[in-house]
């Protein structure tokens, strides 16, 4: 079953709050905590992909999200997660993440 625009930003949306349940714990419990790491990570991957099925129209509606980033990002966190920085997700999930959000609020 094909999913549409809606339902994908209704996953980013989900992920996103989870993503912001995990950094109302703070940085130090984060960066301590290799459970909260790697759910953020898996959550990053979901928004990613979801991002990634996006259609074209939704992407030009929002040109100042990098998708392609978001994109990147999955594939590292899917396929180099030997290489990934907590701290940089950290960053992400606390900064990017909402931004990502709050971008989409007209969606």
């Amino acid at each position: 079953m094909t999913r549409d625009d809606l339902q994908r930003i209704a996953d980013i949306r989900d992920a996103a709050a989870d993503v912001a349940k995990v950094v109302a714990l703070g940085r130090d419990s984060f960066l301590a905590t290799t459970i909260h790491q790697r759910g953020v990570e898996r959550l990053l991957e979901i928004i990613g992909e979801a991002a990634n099925q996006l259609s074209r129209e939704v992407k030009l509606r929002h040109p100042d999200v990098n998708w392609r980033d978001i994109g990147r990002l999955r594939v590292l966190l899917a396929h180099r997660y030997h290489r990934v920085d907590p701290a940089l997700v950290w960053v992400i999930a606390e900064g990017d993440v909402p931004e990502l959000v709050a971008a989409l609020a007209g969606e």
